[in-house]
């Protein structure tokens, strides 16, 4: 069974479409605003998986674009943009809550991070040590999100697969004892799920394969969308749904996996950490 299309893949997936469509007839975003009597931004922003499309407005561009017979099935990918998904109230920045969207869609993710665990298997300890510096009412709210989004790997029908690979500095990063304490034994009690995959790279290996920083990639169900790649900085997030750089992206993270030590060795280097 498919899993089914979330409203922030739904955007993407739509917009994607849209613009092979028009660029198949050869029209410019400009013709198809006029169509709309809108501007070319709005068009772009379509296009791009920002803002979703009307149903008066589909069927206005699928006429355009002599593709009335794809009206169907993208009405029904519409309808699925169009539904709030839970994050949608969570006060979250832009970028934030595009990802979020698109990790709740995802039916595995496969991530490096160079300084931080991964966001997924963080306890509530470490989201608070992480965000000790903002107001109380805010961390409660990180804590609430963040806890939230770890719902997904205990999803009974559709639970988030987790490859996670990890620089040894992240298990240095842990400001008290008990956080650390908590945190390393939370992350080995998550490497026992069948759905998550743990894995160190020692400082023993030298450069690794991603000195530039951490990335994320999701994978979907091809019938609802393509791979993405995801990069993080501070307070920015951005998108990277460019076949090639994706691969790049997956390419560089088999090299990680290569140069981490095993599952098995990389839980009882956990434990020795204790």
């Amino acid at each position: 069974m498919a899993r089914r299309r979330g409203p922030t893949t739904g955007k993407r997936t739509l917009g994607r479409e849209l613009r092979r469509l028009r660029e198949a007839v050869e029209l410019s975003v400009e013709t198809a605003a006029a169509e709309l009597d809108c501007s070319p931004a709005k068009i772009r922003h379509i296009e791009n998986g920002r803002n979703v499309v009307k149903k008066a407005e589909l069927s206005v561009l699928v006429r355009l674009y002599k593709a009335d017979e794809d009206l169907a099935v993208l009405d029904e990918i519409r309808r699925d943009a169009s539904k709030p998904g839970w994050w949608s109230t969570a006060k979250l920045p832009p970028s934030m809550n595009t990802y979020v969207g698109a990790e709740s869609d995802a039916t595995s993710m496969s991530t490096f991070q160079m300084e931080l665990v991964p966001g997924l298997l963080q306890t509530e300890g470490y989201i608070r040590q992480l965000n000790r510096t903002s107001q109380a009412k805010d961390v409660d709210h990180y804590v609430e999100v963040r806890l939230r989004r770890q719902q997904r790997l205990f999803d009974k029908e559709f639970p988030l697969a987790v490859h996670a690979i990890c620089s040894e500095a992240v298990i240095h990063r842990m400001a008290t004892m008990p956080v650390a304490k908590a945190q390393l034994q939370h992350l080995i009690l998550m490497s026992e799920r069948p759905n998550v995959t743990i894995q160190i790279v020692p400082f023993s290996a030298g450069m690794h394969a991603s000195p530039a920083g951490s990335f994320v990639l999701l994978d979907f169900d091809p019938e609802i969308s393509l791979p993405v790649a995801f990069f993080e900085y501070t307070n920015i997030g951005q998108f990277v749904d460019d076949e090639k750089v994706v691969d790049e992206v997956a390419s560089t993270f088999a090299k990680l996996g290569e140069e981490a030590m095993t599952p098995d060795d990389s839980i009882r280097f956990l434990r020795e950490r204790i």
